[in-house]
């Protein structure tokens, strides 16, 4: 029936957002929450490194999408998230190991299954992770170059902007989070998602119709420039609400007859419905008891009565077929 399009490792993801009289979280500086980080199994050099994004949605826990993190770190792995948007930076280093866990991944999530419990929590506390700084590649030079903290503290002194980007995410407003029950909703909000690549952040909104499926467990929309490297990152409500996770993109084809095929482009994320709350409860313990939760019905959502037997027949297609990699 069709084939997949993969993103972001082998999948890419996106959320959702809320329409209001009032946009909250439009700027770029509104995402200071979310970051790009590179994961290294133990064992392999940093050049083997895989790129996603994660959301900051307490003061220890990221959320990210599964697919980048549970084979790269059922071993063990480092992650380090790269925190600024500037010419210099810094990276915030966490190891994760069997005995000190720091990756916990959704004990429901199956690589042979799109999207579906395709969440993941890092555990980094940035008041208390080691950082290592350095300069991004400028003019001939085409690496990373490594500076001492001084170095990075007299930077923070001499420019405002990035002393304030790093004051922000180091204490940052957290997002509130949406709860979504068991049922067929239409997404009443406008959703945007922010693409972080090299420390340049690029605001992407989404101008398509969003669907929440129950029978799926997660949401779909149209790809509005969701790709490879993206997956983790959080999708935002424009009032500053996160209600899911960057996962994967589906193409589907179908031939109306022997000549023509119509082509239907998915891009499909987990919510945060009970599945993915109880695993976040068990995995957080107190610190889940301080987030802040919003119910999905009614302020973000209408119910549904449209039909996604073609969106339901081609996800079960790319399971049947193992195109999910």
């Amino acid at each position: 029936m069709g084939c997949l399009c993969l993103a972001a490792g082998a999948w890419s993801q996106v959320s959702v957002i809320s329409v209001t009289d009032e946009d909250k979280h439009s700027r770029k500086e509104d995402f200071y929450h979310t970051f790009e980080y590179y994961v290294t199994p133990v064992g392999k050099q940093t050049g083997a490194a895989g790129k996603c994004q994660a959301t900051r949605i307490g003061r220890r826990w990221f959320a990210t999408a599964a697919h980048c993190v549970k084979t790269a770190c059922q071993n063990g792995c480092t992650i380090q998230m790269d925190l600024l948007e500037q010419p210099v930076s810094a990276l915030a280093k966490v190891t994760h190991t069997a005995k000190k866990p720091a990756v916990f991944v959704h004990p429901g999530f199956s690589a042979d299954k799109m999207v579906k419990n395709d969440f993941a929590l890092i555990r980094l506390d940035l008041d208390r992770a080691l950082q290592t700084y350095y300069r991004r590649p400028a003019g001939k030079r085409k690496y990373n170059l490594a500076i001492s903290r001084a170095d990075f503290a007299a930077y923070l002194e001499k420019n405002r902007s990035a002393k304030s980007q790093y004051s922000r995410i180091i204490s940052p407003e957290f997002p509130a989070l949406v709860l979504f029950d068991d049922g067929n909703y239409k997404i009443d909000r406008k959703l945007s998602v922010i693409s972080i690549f090299d420390g340049k952040r690029e605001i992407k909104p989404n101008p398509y119709p969003v669907y929440y499926v129950k029978a799926l467990g997660f949401a779909y929309t149209g790809n509005f420039g969701i790709r490879k490297g993206m997956s983790g990152s959080g999708v935002m409500a424009n009032t500053g609400e996160l209600i899911g996770i960057i996962s994967a993109n589906l193409t589907s084809v179908r031939w109306t007859d022997k000549k023509n095929a119509k082509t239907e482009e998915f891009f499909m994320f987990p919510v945060f419905n009970q599945e993915i709350a109880s695993f976040m409860e068990d995995t957080m313990g107190s610190d889940y008891y301080k987030l802040d939760w919003k119910d999905a019905y009614p302020s973000f959502v209408n119910k549904s009565r449209k039909s996604y037997a073609s969106v339901v027949e081609a996800v079960n297609w790319a399971n049947e077929h193992h195109t999910v990699k």
